[in-house]
């Protein structure tokens, strides 16, 4: 067990930093690569801190970067799957929170208190789990919405696999109550990171940083025949239509809980073509942003009628489509910037732009 942790831990912590200089290199400027290298180095920093490698001075400068990797990967995967991630406050806060207990459970077991270490260990460990929980929460729930197919596998294998990872290591820390981990735990964790660093390098090594889009990446499209290139324009055209009559027109966007699956069936059209169709031709890369987009339309429609000036927000966001007042609220401030009431009260010059269909999604 010590040749194969011996063998495996360096390759990880080599492979982990690998993967962090292909994102800092070929895409530092985007948030989602900074945030993926900085997981990336908090990986190599906890293997490198679990096994004991480069000794107490080595490792008590990279006591940050092991404690806070929960963190860091907590921060990646909400940057992967919520399109409107920013790192605010609160984030910054649970990293706060996490270093300070986890530096309080080194300075435990320094002075030999085992109580207060079993303790402190539990509380952290516990933490972690529930950040884990909340990133495979977000994964499962937001899978149905999602319209980048690439993402949507993403889901199912990349965060769960990496997140089950994490579960097993915090209830072996819970497990151990700060005893130091048998020599096959630690070549098994080493297998483990080893396999998903190797993964993650070798699947950004076929395309680097714009996977992180989890876009097409094909640069260059053979040329399709003149019939199947007018045959694809005639079904985009005709779906385009039906969307079109379905969503401004029927507005279905008004009934509450619309999914995809129920809209495709009410189109008559396979799910995965109305899943490409709003993704590639109109743009969108979540099935409820989509549609809140309508709902957000008509709620400014509303908000600028001085007919129903009387009508409080809450009647509007109802009317709109929305199930109640918060999800309104967060969704109308990223598609405007400011709360309703804030765009009810400013003067307005001109009601094009909240008046009819959306102009983007015309086909």
């Amino acid at each position: 067990m010590l040749e194969i942790n011996a063998f495996f831990r360096p390759a990880a912590i080599t492979l982990a930093l690998l993967t962090a200089f292909l994102l800092l290199r070929d895409a530092r400027s985007d948030a989602r690569a900074r945030l993926s290298a900085l997981f990336a180095i908090g990986t190599a920093a906890y293997m490198s801190c679990s096994g004991a490698l480069g000794g107490w001075g080595v490792n008590s400068l990279l006591l940050p970067l092991c404690i806070g990797n929960s963190v860091f990967f907590w921060w990646f995967a909400l940057a992967l799957l919520e399109d409107d991630f920013h790192l605010e406050a609160k984030h910054i806060g649970v990293l706060i929170a996490v270093l300070a207990l986890g530096f309080a459970r080194v300075a435990a077991h320094i002075v030999e208190y085992t109580a207060v270490r079993q303790v402190l260990a539990i509380v952290h460990n516990l933490i972690i789990l529930t950040l884990v929980a909340h990133v495979l929460l977000l994964a499962w729930r937001g899978y149905d919405n999602d319209l980048l197919e690439n993402r949507r596998r993403f889901r199912l294998l990349f965060v769960i696999s990496v997140s089950l990872v994490a579960v097993g290591i915090a209830v072996v820390e819970i497990t151990l109550g700060g005893r130091p981990p048998a020599a096959w735990m630690l070549a098994l964790q080493s297998v483990v990171v080893a396999i998903l660093s190797a993964s993650v390098a070798a699947w950004l090594l076929s395309a680097s940083a714009s996977r992180l889009t989890f876009q097409n990446m094909a640069a260059v499209k053979q040329a399709e025949p003149a019939p199947v290139m007018d045959r694809q324009r005639l079904i985009d055209e005709t779906l385009g239509a039906a969307l079109e009559q379905a969503m401004n027109i029927d507005k279905l966007y008004l009934e509450q809980g619309l999914t995809i699956a129920a809209l495709a069936k009410k189109l008559g059209v396979q799910e995965h073509r109305l899943r490409k169709h709003i993704n590639e031709v109109l743009g969108h890369s979540n099935f409820n942003a989509y549609v809140n987009r309508h709902r957000i339309v008509a709620a400014k429609a509303a908000l600028r009628d001085p007919k129903l000036a009387h009508l409080p927000v809450l009647t509007i966001a109802l009317d709109s489509g929305f199930a109640s007042l918060p999800p309104f609220n967060r969704a109308f401030r990223v598609e405007t910037g400011q709360s309703a009431t804030a765009y009810r009260s400013a003067p307005w010059a001109e009601a094009s732009s909240v008046n009819g269909p959306i102009e983007s999604e015309k086909s």
